[in-house]
């Protein structure tokens, strides 16, 4: 297995083709070409991604490593997952100068650990550094001395998420490739996006449906 490395995020699916988006579609119980099969499947992965993009924040669940600095102060104790909801915390290891790694073990009320622990608010991607006892402390002081290891998504995918991105793909199909193998999409559905005659990329049903999810601040 390679290296973890601090790269750009790489979006997973999380819609199928066969299960999700040919139902939608309404492609019933009828087949469509290896090309079709591949078009398809390619708008798939670019709405999952865009969607992706667009909240800022991995839908499917996705597994990051990063690097974080120690800092002793007001909010030294602690540190701020840049992606989020945390499904799960896999490792975290604090470098103590020349002491080397420790690695910390999650503390809850029933598992309190010794002083190598930490806590997690899942929603925020917020770990706060603690000792025994439920009690805050900061981070050992350093300069990109924390590695973390987690997994961040929705398990399960929130409707709201899965009906855009479900929307998104079909105007994209329904734009690109059906209206021009056979004819223009009937007017009326897609009339919201503007002008007619001008086609436009996202619908405003989608960007309404995933806007109040939208993670404002710094991947």
């Amino acid at each position: 297995m390679p290296a973890l490395q601090e790269t750009t995020p790489q979006w997973a699916n999380f819609l199928d083709l066969k299960n999700d988006v040919m139902p939608y579609l309404q492609f019933g119980g009828a087949t469509i070409s290896a090309t079709e099969t591949a078009q398809l499947q390619e708008t798939i992965d670019m709405s999952c991604q865009w969607v992706q993009d667009y909240l800022g924040r991995p839908i499917a669940p996705t597994k990051f490593w990063r690097r974080f600095s120690g800092w002793t102060g007001l909010n030294g104790s602690s540190v701020m997952l840049p992606y989020y909801p945390v499904l799960e915390v896999q490792k975290v290891v604090e470098y103590w100068g020349s002491s080397g790694p420790h690695e910390l073990l999650e503390q809850t009320p029933a598992n309190q650990g010794g002083q190598e622990v930490f806590q997690l608010e899942p929603l925020t991607g917020r770990l706060i550094r603690t000792f025994a006892g439920l009690v805050q402390r900061p981070w050992f002081p350093g300069s990109r001395n924390i590695e973390i290891t987690w997994i961040a998504g929705y398990n399960p995918i929130p409707a709201t998420i899965r009906r855009a991105t479900l929307e998104l793909i079909a105007h994209w199909w329904r734009n690109t490739q059906q209206a021009s193998r056979s004819a223009p999409t009937p007017q009326g559905y897609d009339a919201e996006v503007g002008v007619p005659g001008m086609w436009a990329a996202v619908p405003h049903r989608v960007v309404a449906l995933l806007s109040p999810l939208e993670q404002i601040g710094m991947g």
